[in-house]
């Protein structure tokens, strides 16, 4: 699941606002056109871009942590049952603590 984070953060990004803003979170993240298609693989682990488009998401999109995260966490799950992978999040448990036990 790790490596989903990447492609659903872009998503996110790209529809709450635009590829001019994942442009320059991107850039302000330090990370190039050559890293991000590695980063959105599904292959790569890298907490430190992930932590460093965080930072930078916050930064551009003008959000608090928590609200970032709120909001990450609202389009995980619409990405999810989206690309028809609502099967995954069933499978993770029909209540929220058993899913977080998970």
């Amino acid at each position: 699941m790790y490596a989903y984070i990447p492609l659903i953060w872009k998503d996110m990004v790209l529809t709450m606002t635009g590829p001019e803003t994942w442009a320059k979170i991107l850039l302000e993240a330090g990370i190039w056109s050559e890293i991000e298609e590695p980063l959105l693989n599904k292959k790569t682990r890298r907490e430190d871009l992930i932590f460093a488009l965080f930072g930078a998401t916050c930064k551009e999109m003008a959000l608090s942590q928590d609200d970032l995260l709120r909001a990450f966490g609202r389009h995980f799950v619409s990405f999810t049952l989206r690309t028809g992978n609502g099967t995954f999040l069933r499978s993770q448990g029909c209540t929220l603590p058993v899913f977080l036990e998970n």
